[in-house]
């Protein structure tokens, strides 16, 4: 008898283990598939962003373009100005490039890089 009882309470220990174990499966499942949901909700949030951002982009340089032609044709048109204006936007980059900690002529890429020289003509 006493190894009975014995062997009833071990099944029990064992049973009541089992039991606690699945539910901290099923907690873990929940939790993962909780964390998985949040990552991909912020991947799509992150992606919305930068696709937000290319397009701001895009649309500066379209502008920063334009503008350059605008200033190219009016140095164009005014003929002797054009000295004038050309070292005014040389200044200018000079300016901006010494607050980065690197001179203009360091860019090998992006914006307004695409064409060497443009700033010459």
């Amino acid at each position: 008898m006493p190894q009975d009882q014995e062997e009833a309470s071990r099944a029990a220990a064992d049973e009541d283990k089992r039991r606690r174990n699945t539910a901290a499966s099923a907690r873990f499942r929940v939790k993962k598939k909780q964390r998985e949901q949040a990552l991909e909700k912020n991947n799509r949030e992150m992606a919305d962003k930068l696709a937000a951002l290319e397009a701001r982009v895009a649309e500066l340089e379209k502008e920063n373009k334009w503008l350059k032609g605008l200033v190219i044709e009016k140095n164009n048109s005014v003929g002797n100005g054009t000295e004038h204006v050309e070292e005014l936007y040389r200044k200018h980059t000079a300016e901006t490039s010494q607050g980065e900690g690197r001179s203009t002529a360091e860019r090998t890429d992006g914006v307004g890089t695409e064409s060497a020289g443009a700033g010459d003509a």
